[in-house]
């Protein structure tokens, strides 16, 4: 299982390498006028209640910032996180007293992958709740889902 997560996250981190290096990449033309790029924002906030130490959760958030030199794009509660463009969180993250995690982009972004893997092989339950901002607009919201040995939550979102 574990496996399986990080084959999608190491696919997705080089999904959005590639595509930052097709953007920067580009024909030689005599018009001076330099596109801008805008960007995106990005805001998820993200809860685990109860997980027990057999569960297996993992909640990875990558960026690629409009200035593909600018490696560093996200804060984790107010901090920012330097020189990092994924933001990963797993069990010992939510195993302590901070069950709420607001990850946020600092600098505009061309493109977000999110890849989210919340099982419970033993039988036991827990909640999680999984919310997306992009733009300062809810791309994303679920709230109290119940992950047990027969309903995991796994999803992979591009922004």
């Amino acid at each position: 299982m574990k496996t399986s997560i990080l084959k999608k996250i190491t696919f997705a981190f080089l999904s959005i390498i590639v595509f930052a290096g097709f953007l920067s990449c580009s024909k030689k033309s005599n018009d001076p006028v330099t596109p801008v790029t805008k960007g995106k924002t990005a805001k998820f906030t993200i809860t685990v209640k109860g997980a027990p130490s057999s569960a297996y959760i993992s909640f990875v958030m990558v960026g690629a910032a409009t200035d593909v030199s600018n490696s560093t794009v996200w804060k984790v509660n107010g901090v920012t996180q330097n020189n990092e463009q994924g933001v990963s969180l797993g069990l010992n993250q939510f195993s302590g007293n901070t069950q709420t995690y607001v990850v946020e982009s600092v600098a505009p972004l061309q493109v977000i992958s999110v890849g989210i893997q919340c099982l419970s092989p033993a039988n036991v339950s827990y909640t999680i709740s999984y919310k997306a901002e992009i733009n300062g607009e809810v791309k994303a919201d679920n709230q109290n889902v119940a992950v047990t040995k027969t309903a995991d939550f796994t999803h992979d979102y591009t922004y």
